[in-house]
């Protein structure tokens, strides 16, 4: 379930009350497992909805490392990526890379905010290979003729590497499929999302795979719910959630350099927490 592993979960009340909640969401109202969108929640499962949202909100805001708010400064690119060749150099980005900028053990916080920041930095060197911008991926340690050079699969191999690293912890596992979600999507599709919501799209995956996390976990000790009740109710908090965030608002980013993209990330990923924990009316 999700990408939990082995994974025991951060088991604090903060947690349980997301669990509680997702626990409340009744199964029998659930129908269907595949591609399709899930049909639309009734009124009380809204509010169900809206309780794990809230919870899982403020479960994420309390465990992170910057509190919900990226630090005034912002985060220099060097506090973002893995390869030690990236901000300024000419290379490919390859090889070389040292321990991630990431969530590394049990006992480090959470990095809900930078984290999304970290995706950020992937998902703009995809734009700015996409979009022919080699000063974007500069700015990453990237070449965009040695990228072009590639086959796709590679392109999206090495920006991934080079931002985000090996994945050692379930958060940076969490992190990276977020963020392969849509630099595939930049890469291979014939129509791109555009920038504006390729950045909200990662923001929404990151916070849903960061409950996945935990609610993978109380799947693994013992939750009664089977594989296709908890797939059900997951669904069901993905397009919720994607509802909740469709409408948050996000600056032009074309222009922006792969910092302040990520910058943007960060503050929205901020927005995105408060949004979840206010009730709607």
């Amino acid at each position: 379930m999700g990408t939990s592993g082995s994974y025991g979960g951060s088991g604090n009340a903060d947690w349980k009350q997301t669990h509680d909640a997702f626990d409340a969401l009744p199964v029998a109202a659930l129908s269907g497992t595949g591609p399709q969108a899930p049909p639309d929640p009734t009124d009380v499962q809204q509010q169900l909805l809206d309780s794990i949202l809230d919870a899982l909100s403020t479960a994420l805001q309390n465990d992170d490392a910057d509190r919900g708010s990226p630090p005034a400064a912002g985060y220099p690119l060097s506090a973002l990526l893995t390869s030690p060749r990236a901000s300024g150099g000419g290379g490919g980005g390859a090889g070389g890379t040292h321990t991630p900028n990431g969530r590394a053990g049990a006992g480090s916080r959470r990095q809900v905010i930078k984290g999304s920041a970290r995706g950020a930095a992937a998902l703009a060197g995809a734009y700015g290979l996409r979009n022919g911008d080699a000063a974007r991926l500069q700015e990453l340690g990237l070449n965009l003729t040695e990228l072009r050079n590639l086959r796709p699969l590679a392109q999206i191999s090495r920006i991934l590497q080079t931002v985000l690293g090996d994945a050692g912890h379930p958060d940076e596992a969490a992190l990276r499929k977020a963020a392969t979600r849509y630099v595939k999507a930049v890469l291979l599709d014939p129509e791109p999302p555009a920038q504006k919501d390729g950045l909200r799209g990662l923001v929404t995956e990151w916070i849903y795979e960061l409950a996945l996390v935990e609610l993978g976990s109380q799947k693994a000790q013992g939750s009664n719910l089977t594989a296709q009740e908890a797939i059900a109710k997951q669904r069901l908090i993905r397009s919720w959630l994607e509802r909740r965030l469709k409408h948050i608002g996000i600056p032009d980013t074309r222009h922006m350099t792969v910092r302040e993209f990520s910058a943007t990330a960060a503050e929205v990923t901020g927005e995105a927490l408060r949004m979840l924990r206010a009730r709607r009316s």
